[in-house]
């Protein structure tokens, strides 16, 4: 074999090959959805960015949390409920707890974390105020919501979710629409916890209701910005905003509040701790553990004192210098001012009697919302009054939890029976009806059955309806596959599908299968071809002179050095192997130039 032939140089080609794997970036076990509205007051809720996992997985909560998060938080949940067995899942036991500044809110942060490759959704929660809050008084037990941002969102075509703002106890008013929160459900009357088996974002846990409606009969009440329920949800919401990005910032936290709280017991209270302590409505050994930096207040507490004094949340959790000093002579009058409301209670036998009018209310109050009612700051005054009325008021609000029999005699209606026929009948009318499905989940209704009982025959002509559209559609959709077929150069099954306005090319398969195995044997005729006329070329590129070089040869033909080797591997070695001789011999020749001129100049 010769030293200059191209297959002597084919050991030196490949050796200057990389053959290393590249690396490949870790899988996720969960799609990796982005958290809503990070640094804003209404950041998304850790327990709300489980319910659009699961919706994106179109998997109930149960199935998720027994399935794919459980494992990972290494929590023994012993005796899960009855109801949620089926599914393995304990998500009954989780609640509001997974937003909070305990150890479970890690951990399932963690198990999230590790199954979307998410990082940061320790933000979702409060543990950067772990250090500052406890967890007393901070969540409500119930699912809270406002169903003027459901229903705006769904208009705008926005992302629906549950935001941390509603999971917190003393937020009572949304900070947007000033419209109050609400816990019952307006189709089945009845609470919910806040993560169930089939919880889904803006719809009941219990009926698969939309909750971005209020109940009938029940107009939706404002309140005014001067309000003070209204200033305590947007202090919490700014306070959401202020949380710092680690657990390290609750010791600036701390600092920053010391200084503050103990500048305005200085000039508004002149140094009393008494004062203030009946201005907040707590005890002086709170205050004076405060001033020391023993403990922090309660959340509560916090908005309490930021609303009497009109001062901004952010305020007292900002370290100041000499410069950003506040002037504290704009807020001595609301100090001084303030005079801390009297109470008075109902005499007893008038309390004993609200208590019995609670004790037939659907849905069932709680004893300590009845508390409130009658301006009674604990629940030990009305024990005291009626004891026995308070336990049974108290099992009522149990028993509205625990899921009712099977059988148990007639319930109320969703919707009237006009209303659905006329629903029904409206639908038939349209040239594209809605199915009965989707007319059942707008009205409320978990399925289509009850509207297959009461109305079979509108039902049937519904269904009938669509199938003769979906065979007329699917009969001009064969007519435009023949047409493709027809093609010189037939598009490929996406673009094809893409023309039908389907995003997968699996549907051209699905529905006409025979035409998609025909369309594939010519697009793979029409690539050998292809193939074919393109080694032709390469070949004529081989036996040209001087040899051009891959690069050349690729532009010329329009195609990729990459994919020139792979499909033409032989044809690619020679070329290369051409040019580099060409290089060498041409590198000799401009070496020995000089020498022959030096030779003739000495003769």
């Amino acid at each position: 074999m010769e030293s200059g032939s191209p297959l002597s140089l084919m050991p030196a080609i490949y050796e200057s090959w990389d053959l290393t794997v590249p690396p490949v970036p870790p899988r996720t076990r969960l799609y990796p959805l982005e958290p809503i509205g990070l640094g804003t007051p209404f950041i998304e809720s850790l327990t709300g960015y489980v319910l659009r996992l699961a919706e994106a997985h179109c998997l109930p909560v149960g199935a998720l949390i027994g399935l794919e998060l459980e494992r990972h938080t290494f929590i023994e949940i012993p005796n899960p409920p009855a109801q949620n067995k089926r599914n393995g899942c304990s998500c009954g036991q989780i609640s509001y707890s997974a937003n909070g500044v305990e150890e479970s809110a890690v951990k399932w942060a963690y198990a999230l974390e590790r199954c979307t490759l998410r990082k940061g959704l320790h933000r979702l929660t409060f543990l950067a105020f772990g250090d500052f809050f406890c967890s007393l008084s901070l969540f409500r037990r119930l699912r809270t919501w406002c169903p003027a941002c459901f229903e705006e969102w769904r208009i705008s075509g926005e992302t629906v979710y549950e935001p941390l703002l509603w999971s917190l106890k003393v937020v009572s008013v949304c900070p947007r629409h000033r419209e109050r929160l609400i816990s019952i459900c307006p189709h089945c009357h009845r609470p919910m916890r806040p993560l169930t088996s089939f919880s889904c974002p803006g719809y009941c846990g219990r009926c698969n209701g939309w909750l971005g409606i209020t109940q009938e009969g029940v107009a939706r009440e404002t309140v005014s910005e001067a309000n003070s329920e209204y200033w305590v949800s947007s202090s919490a919401g700014e306070l959401l905003a202020l949380a710092p990005r680690d657990r390290h910032g609750s010791g600036i936290l701390r600092h920053a509040f010391r200084e503050n709280f103990e500048a305005c017991i200085n000039n508004l209270f002149r140094g009393n701790g008494s004062d203030i302590a009946k201005f907040v409505g707590c005890t002086a050994t709170s205050v004076y553990n405060w001033r020391k930096g023993a403990t922090t207040p309660r959340i509560d507490q916090l908005l309490q004192l930021s609303e009497r004094l009109r001062i901004p949340i952010g305020e007292f959790l900002r370290v100041r210098n000499a410069a950003g000093a506040r002037d504290w002579k704009f807020i001595k009058p609301a100090a001084s001012g303030y005079a801390p409301p009297t109470v008075r209670y109902r005499p007893a036998e008038e309390t004993r009697r609200a208590l019995e009018l609670a004790l037939r209310e659907r849905p069932s109050p709680s004893l300590a919302e009845v508390a409130r009612r009658l301006n009674y700051r604990g629940t030990e005054g009305l024990r005291r009054i009626g004891r026995s009325l308070c336990k049974r008021i108290t099992d009522n609000y149990k028993r509205s939890f625990t899921p009712e029999p099977y059988y148990n005699g007639p319930r109320p209606r969703i919707r009237a029976r006009k209303e659905i026929g006329a629903s029904l009948k409206a639908s038939l009318a349209q040239d594209d009806p809605e199915s009965v499905p989707r007319i059942a989940r707008r009205l409320g209704y978990a399925s289509s059955a009850p509207f297959l009982e009461q109305f079979p025959g509108l039902c049937r002509g519904i269904h009938t309806k669509i199938a003769s559209q979906k065979k007329a559609r699917m009969r001009a959709m064969r007519r435009i596959v023949k047409r493709a077929l027809q093609q010189e150069d037939p598009p490929t099954l996406r673009q094809l599908a893409a023309r039908l306005g389907y995003k997968d090319k699996k549907v051209i398969g699905h529905y006409f299968g025979a035409l998609s195995a025909e369309l594939l044997a010519r697009r793979k005729a029409l690539k050998k071809k292809e193939a074919a006329q393109l080694r032709r070329k390469l070949q004529r590129s081989m036996r040209k002179e001087p040899p051009p070089s891959v690069g050349e040869v690729c532009r010329r033909l329009g195609l990729q050095r990459s994919t020139a080797s792979r499909r033409f591997p032989n044809e690619y070695a020679i070329i290369v192997a051409r040019y580099l001789q060409f290089r060498k011999e041409r590198a000799r020749r401009r070496q020995m130039a000089p020498k022959s001129v030096e030779s003739r100049g000495r003769i």
